[in-house]
């Protein structure tokens, strides 16, 4: 009986994923913000990756520092046995590389989306559009509003396409500096209104350590106040920092990273909720089955999370040995529970 639940739970599994694939224009209800946290990428389960590889079509508007994330992208499709391809035909992102041409700032502050209009007249197949800054992002507070609004009217008139929105890179002025000020003026807007940001200022503010280099005077070259935090890492970590040939004004490391964090941000965009630890395929160490009045009893203590089929915690606690939680009031379902580093699946019937 046990066994043919198991082979029921898979298959209903399968359709979940199915379905949450095919409906993700319904499925963002909150902010999708990539930044520096987001580079891991063997944390990115291929299954969303292959999905936004042979569903989304992208146009991708930028001049020579919008062309890092390009080169990151290029990076990660020369490893031996990437996934991580695009323009290659059939089963590979579409990307539209500087297609419509400039950027948010270049010829000016507006025919970036005038441009945007002739292109998604022209060509229906595109389903995401993004643009990046070149340096102008340091103005004032009204021009960086005309940028949000002009955003904002074309989500409404196109409402089938995701339009991601950016920051503008680092330029050695600090936390107080105006671009950091305008930086963070995106990125309030965006969490404020559930918009998909790219936050390109960020992932050059840290290195893949997580440590901060933007209160020591950051800038997109990757130089800081004392030293080059990419050459540094690099020199400390040689295997892990592949070459590039030329990251447009910087270092390949910095390109390395943007690159990952675009397909992070990909996934994403294709359903999933970021949530690295519960839905990586294979990564449960227990499925059991449980009845509607039936706890759940832990023969350790930590901290436990419990997530629904989506990702979204239901219950975080601190447990103690022989302690029990119950999943009375909570409906008929699929389960992830996390305590300290083990993960299990259970299915309530």
């Amino acid at each position: 009986m046990k066994s043919i639940m198991k082979s029921i739970m898979k298959s209903l599994i399968t359709i979940l994923l199915i379905v949450l694939l095919s409906n993700i224009a319904y499925l963002q209800s909150s902010p999708i913000i990539i930044d520096h946290t987001c580079t891991k990428i063997d944390q990115v389960p291929t299954e969303f990756v292959e999905y936004a590889k042979n569903n989304f079509n992208l146009s991708y508007g930028h001049t020579s520092h919008g062309s890092q994330i390009v080169t990151g992208m290029s990076m990660l499709a020369k490893m031996q046995s990437s996934i991580f391809q695009f323009n290659k035909g059939s089963g590979t992102l579409s990307l539209l590389d500087g297609t419509p041409s400039g950027d948010l700032g270049n010829p000016d502050r507006t025919t970036w989306a005038q441009r945007t209009r002739a292109l998604l007249a022209q060509n229906t197949t595109i389903n995401i559009v993004m643009w990046s800054w070149c340096g102008q992002v340091g103005g004032s507070e009204y021009e960086i509003n005309l940028y949000l609004s002009l955003m904002d009217s074309l989500e409404k008139d196109f409402p089938n396409i995701k339009f991601v929105y950016m920051t503008g890179h680092l330029n050695g002025s600090g936390e107080s500096g105006n671009v950091n000020t305008r930086n963070n003026q995106i990125r309030n807007y965006c969490k404020n209104n559930d918009k998909i940001l790219f936050d390109f200022a960020d992932i050059e503010s840290y290195n893949p350590d997580g440590e901060y280099f933007l209160n020591k005077n950051a800038d997109d070259g990757c130089n800081y106040s004392g030293g080059n935090w990419a050459k540094e890492w690099c020199e400390d970590h040689p295997t892990e920092c592949p070459s590039c040939g030329d990251c447009a004004h910087s270092h390949c490391l910095n390109c390395y990273q943007k690159g990952k964090a675009f397909w992070w941000m990909m996934a994403r965009l294709a359903g999933w909720n970021g949530i690295t630890s519960v839905i990586s395929p294979n990564n449960f160490e227990l499925i059991s089955y449980i009845n509607y009045n039936s706890t759940v009893s832990f023969n350790t203590e930590g901290q436990v999370t419990i997530y629904d089929i989506l990702g979204n915690v239901i219950i975080q606690n601190n447990v103690s040995t022989n302690e029990s939680i119950s999943l009375e009031k909570f409906p008929y379902g699929i389960y992830f529970i996390q305590i300290n580093s083990h993960i299990y699946k259970i299915h309530k019937y």
